[in-house]
């Protein structure tokens, strides 16, 4: 039996052979866009720690807020009838900031059981009205929803399967929207579009749309390799749900509060979902919070679901922490007070500029960005599409390469990720970029 690479601490999202040979990186201090280690070296965090600290590792306001929040209200649930005035003042301005589309607010404690709740809230409502066999949930391939059962279920990545047993039989899988890897010679991207749209009719037509409680999806798929649909694709979808009376779930979990400009990451694209999961930047990482937003059907149908059993028999400890409330309160604040939408547009301006220029590179693919989040993808023959062999595991290195630059991005695979803090400016930007392509051209070069 091997023993954990890692002790003490079982790593997520990491790949313990890794650290036979090398030591995971300790962070020890913060400071606006920038992390230092226990050795005292300093990087720029361009994930913004697990893409959700939001405005930085600094922020007064934040800090602050947590502070005041302790010496008030250490602790409370919200359960059993009961609740913290921060929690409920959070629901309130929450139900405002989205302009009257939703009807009420369920707290969790992280975006997985954020996504795990309105899974559990779809399947109450079908049996509440009537529908025992409406359980089916549409996902898509590469899409990440969190890593509890149902949850990691929905994901179409098969590293979140493997040696879990999952994913479990509810899902009607539909293909991604990524028009660089998956398009057809010569197709155009409306005619990408059609085809994976006629694709996904056809899946739900197949499982019968009368089964299907919901599609889950996010905006902009993250840790899928930050997927930007082409902008024929959620119009497409958005008439096709709404032609097999489907409702829409958005998982906001990294594209809500500013990461795609606006508050909620939806209205980047025009959606009209009938719930919203978020997480992650609800409190900019300060602290754990999760919610679920629901819309007036499936409130209703919920609420009488309750009514019916006598108990929402359903619930988070931590769900709605007096803290991470009065933190959310306090971020709510922030962005609109420091014009958030119009800091990350010009936060896109400048990555979508800076990066463009890493095209000249023969090795890079494509380049993408919306809003604050980026992605560079890697391939072997970036003109004809042709990867590198997996097993030279490119991506990795180059990663590592920037962190040895003083450079955090994240490797999907080939993909390298970026979803820098949203305070970060274009000469930080500028830094991010050049480090990338020393990274990238250092990497390269020792393959030859």
């Amino acid at each position: 039996m091997a023993e954990l690479a890692t002790e003490p601490i079982v790593y997520s999202f990491t790949d313990h052979r890794v650290y036979r040979e090398e030591s995971p990186l300790v962070i020890a201090e913060g400071e606006g866009i920038r992390i230092r280690d226990t050795a005292g070296k300093e990087y720029i965090d361009a994930l913004s720690g697990l893409w959700h600290a939001n405005l930085g590792f600094s922020d007064t306001e934040l800090i602050e807020a947590a502070t005041s929040a302790y010496r008030r209200l250490p602790a409370f649930p919200c359960a059993l009838g009961r609740g913290s005035a921060e929690a409920e003042a959070l629901a309130h301005e929450l139900l405002a900031a989205a302009e009257g589309r939703f009807s009420s607010v369920y707290f969790a404690a992280s975006g997985s059981e954020a996504v795990e709740s309105v899974l559990k809230f779809l399947w109450l409502a079908s049996n509440a009205d009537g529908a025992p066999d409406r359980k089916l949930v549409v996902t898509r391939d590469s899409g990440f929803h969190g890593t509890t059962l149902g949850a990691a279920s929905l994901a179409g990545i098969p590293n979140q399967h493997a040696g879990f047993d999952l994913p479990l039989p509810f899902t009607v899988r539909v293909p991604r929207a990524h028009y660089y890897r998956d398009h057809l010679d010569g197709e155009s991207r409306a005619e990408y579009v059609d085809r994976i749209v006629r694709t996904t009719r056809s899946r739900i037509e197949e499982a019968g749309p009368e089964n299907v409680a919901a599609m889950v999806a996010e905006p902009v798929m993250a840790a899928g390799g930050v997927l930007v649909p082409p902008e024929e694709y959620w119009p497409a979808m958005d008439r096709l749900l709404t032609d097999l009376g489907i409702p829409l779930v958005a998982d906001e979990v990294v594209c809500g509060f500013g990461r795609l400009g606006p508050l909620f990451g939806h209205r980047r694209f025009g959606l009209r979902p009938a719930a919203v999961t978020v997480a992650k930047g609800i409190t900019a990482g300060y602290a754990p919070l999760g919610a679920v937003l629901l819309g007036p059907d499936l409130t209703r149908s919920v609420a009488g679901a309750a009514e019916s059993y006598g108990v929402l028999g359903h619930g988070s400890t931590f769900g709605g922490h007096p803290v991470a409330a009065a933190v959310a309160r306090a971020n709510l604040r922030a962005l609109a007070e420091r014009g958030i939408e119009a800091r990350v547009a010009a936060l896109e301006a400048s990555l979508r500029a800076c990066l463009e220029g890493l095209l000249e590179l023969p090795v890079v693919g494509e380049v993408r960005c919306v809003g604050g989040l980026a992605a560079v993808e890697l391939m072997a023959d970036g003109a004809s599409r042709r990867p590198f062999d997996p097993e030279r595991r490119i991506g990795r290195r180059v990663a590592r390469k920037a962190r040895e630059l003083g450079l955090i991005v994240r490797d999907l695979g080939d993909v390298l990720a970026l979803c820098p803090p949203l305070i970060t400016d274009a000469g930080d930007v500028a830094e991010i970029v050049s480090r990338l392509r020393a990274a990238i051209t250092a990497t390269l070069k020792e393959e030859t």
